[in-house]
């Protein structure tokens, strides 16, 4: 019998990437649930015809009850990778944790035999962690993410759902947390290098590590969380091997004749900038939005070192693009 893998959000930037990365496995049939107006042309794209044929398209809503449960049914792993990307902390919830809550328990009632639930690195807090230590599997999630923003708040609550849900009805549960994804047709330039001013970027630090992963390296380590065997329960990160700083990035891209300003913020400033910022934005009662606060500045930009060795470990992971290659064809691209 094959193997059903069942994938939300199948033609999104990172979704599309992990449907190819599935249908190399050749006893595997990809069941993508998308919505009426879902363009899956790109899902085709460099797919041998022989192998088009494993990838089942079904339309319709995510909180469509009936929908979902027809199209879980007799799958071995639902990836849940469709989510709010932007919004206020109201609407990311409503988008985010209360479809998950709904996705997780229609699995359980039909018996999907693992549900792995595609989060984001960005649930850490960093406070517990010294500078220029390692960030794993064992940093404690953010304690106060509603002092960070509202795709972290939701992260971090979707989490904690699914958690409980897995644990309550005894549906099998992998965790996955990529770190940021990048690659052609998205911007190797994130917040996490720094912060856009009209045509400039202000470089937060720059020596700092970023964690980032490059989009075909992320589906391969997702598409691992999901038909490995006996890994119910576990977290992984995904971040690749030579991660680049902010610098290297930004310099890559003037080297291959991309016009870019910046105006550089060193380390040591951030923090007295992040105090004064956020004195004076308590001060004018909102006038400046808190988007520099010590909080935010310490899970964004501190010096940290990102680990990849469970997923190397437990999955047989390894990224296959190295940074070079990655940001070299994101540029370009």
């Amino acid at each position: 019998m094959p193997v059903i893998a069942t994938v939300t959000g199948a033609t999104g930037f990172l979704g599309r990437r992990l449907v190819h990365s599935l249908l190399e496995e050749n006893d595997l049939i990809v069941r993508c649930l998308l919505r009426e107006s879902s363009d899956t042309d790109a899902l085709y794209e460099n797919v041998p015809v022989i192998a088009r044929e494993r990838i089942e398209i079904h339309r319709g809503e995510l909180n469509d009850k009936k929908f979902v449960e027809e199209h879980f049914a007799n799958s071995d792993v639902v990836y849940h990778l469709a989510a709010a990307l932007g919004g206020s902390a109201s609407t990311m919830f409503l988008n985010t944790v209360i479809p998950t809550r709904q996705l997780l328990e229609t699995a359980a009632r039909v018996n999907v035999g693992r549900f792995v639930l595609i989060s984001s690195m960005g649930v850490y807090g960093t406070q517990t962690v010294k500078r220029w230590g390692t960030l794993d599997e064992s940093t404690p999630v953010d304690p106060m993410p509603e002092k960070r923003d509202p795709y972290t708040f939701s992260k971090v609550r979707q989490e904690t759902v699914a958690q409980e849900l897995s644990e309550s009805l005894g549906l099998p549960l992998v965790i996955v947390r990529p770190g940021v994804i990048y690659g052609p047709g998205r911007s190797a330039v994130t917040s996490r290098v720094g912060l856009p001013l009209g045509p400039m970027v202000i470089r937060m630090g720059g020596g700092q590590q970023l964690p980032y992963t490059f989009v075909e390296n992320c589906a391969e380590g997702i598409k691992l969380a999901g038909l490995t065997p006996d890994m119910s329960g576990e977290i992984f990160n995904l971040v690749d091997d030579d991660l680049p700083t902010g610098k290297r990035i930004l310099r890559l891209m003037k080297q291959q004749g991309q016009r870019i300003r910046t105006l550089w913020i060193p380390r040591g400033a951030i923090g007295p900038l992040s105090r004064i910022y956020e004195w004076y934005s308590n001060w004018s009662e909102g006038q400046l939005p808190p988007v520099l606060t010590r909080h935010k500045c310490e899970a964004m930009w501190k010096p940290l070192r990102y680990s990849n060795a469970k997923a190397k470990h437990k999955l047989n992971w390894k990224p296959k693009i190295s940074t070079e290659d990655g940001l070299q064809q994101t540029i370009a691209g």
